[in-house]
């Protein structure tokens, strides 16, 4: 499998950046939204879903082209967010700091709402009379 990379030249000589940091950079741009659903352990995640439960980290794919890059986003919102308002502010978020961050070129930031996860009821918090 080849490893896709953006390669940014310049008169110091020539940076190379892993898609993999690219989606890294995506991923936490999108987490910093108020609205976004994030699973219950930051190191469960992939395995939460694996076993059986469910994974609401967003699902990243970066395509890397000659203009920048184009990144798609699948994304869960927490109930009583507005949905277009938390995909928006994805948006931007990726956007900025894949920019900021990579110095690579946006081409464009495609967010799905797969999914909008009711309010959890916090067992803790109950009293027994």
């Amino acid at each position: 499998m080849v490893e896709k990379k953006v390669n940014i030249g310049n008169e110091d000589g020539r940076i190379t950046i892993s898609e993999e940091v690219i989606a890294a950079i995506a991923r936490i741009a999108a987490g910093k939204v108020d609205g976004i659903a994030h699973s219950s352990g930051s190191v469960s995640g992939g395995l939460k879903s694996f076993f059986g439960g469910e994974d609401l980290s967003p699902t990243i794919k970066t395509e890397l082209t000659e203009d920048g890059v184009h990144i798609e986003l699948r994304i869960a919102v927490e109930y009583g967010y507005p949905v277009h308002e938390v995909a928006q502010g994805v948006q931007g978020n990726v956007q900025q700091d894949i920019e900021k961050l990579a110095g690579v070129t946006v081409t464009g930031v495609d967010v799905f709402v797969k999914k909008v996860i009711p309010p959890q009821t916090l067992e803790s918090g109950i009293e027994e009379e």
